[in-house]
């Protein structure tokens, strides 16, 4: 029977963690919409974002945004979640649509053309309401997501459903399947937590796998 050499299983792990912790980290852009539409939902919403925070290796870094009525950068991109958590325990519903399209687009502009050794990431949770972005239109806003896609950025989304084919709900859903992100929709928000920390494994694990 072939002895095994130990110097080569050593050698093999070796070369397998150097393999898994070249992958680069990600920097993932969590858009929340705290609009009129996630106004019921806002405890389940908070709940999911601290799950989903759990879940991420800590390697990664996460920027947070909020999207209710304008684009407001709660947390700037970082690994702690201890004040990620914080923020978003304080998250409050908004009145009126959100705008999400302006919040992609500045969010990209700030955080995620030169996000240096680390994957640009989205991650959209959103209901399907009403949306009232200002700064950008359709035209312009479809060239952006063609420049996305060619800069190989993921965007992935979770839809809390509250009525029928909502804006923000056709903007997610499109961006995922041009990304070829991660996408979910669910008409009970208590189910939300346990989607995002189903994100969050998967992003690890895409992430753990890409070279």
């Amino acid at each position: 029977m072939k002895q095994i050499s130990w110097m080569a299983v050593v050698v093999a792990v070796l070369a397998l963690t150097s393999s898994v912790s070249a992958a680069p980290p990600m920097r993932i852009a969590l858009l929340v919409d705290n609009s009129a539409a996630t106004a019921s939902a806002i405890v389940q919403i908070r709940a999911a974002v601290s799950a989903f925070l759990d879940a991420l290796p800590t390697e990664h870094e996460v920027l947070l945004v909020s999207t209710g009525r304008r684009t407001q950068v709660r947390v700037p991109p970082t690994t702690d979640r201890t004040k990620l958590k914080g923020n978003v325990g304080g998250l409050l519903p908004e009145l009126g649509p959100t705008a999400l399209l302006d919040s992609l687009k500045a969010v990209d502009d700030r955080f995620m053309r030169k996000p240096g050794d680390h994957r640009p990431v989205f991650v959209i949770l959103t209901a399907d309401g009403s949306e009232n972005s200002h700064e950008v239109d359709q035209k312009g806003f479809n060239r952006w997501v063609d420049e996305i896609a060619s800069r190989g950025v993921l965007v992935n989304a979770i839809v809390l459903k509250t009525s029928a084919n909502g804006v923000p709900e056709s903007i997610a859903s499109g961006l995922a399947q041009v990304t070829h992100g991660h996408y979910a929709s669910m008409g009970i928000a208590g189910n939300i937590a346990e989607a995002m920390t189903r994100l969050a494994r998967q992003l690890a694990d895409d992430a753990s796998r890409r070279p």
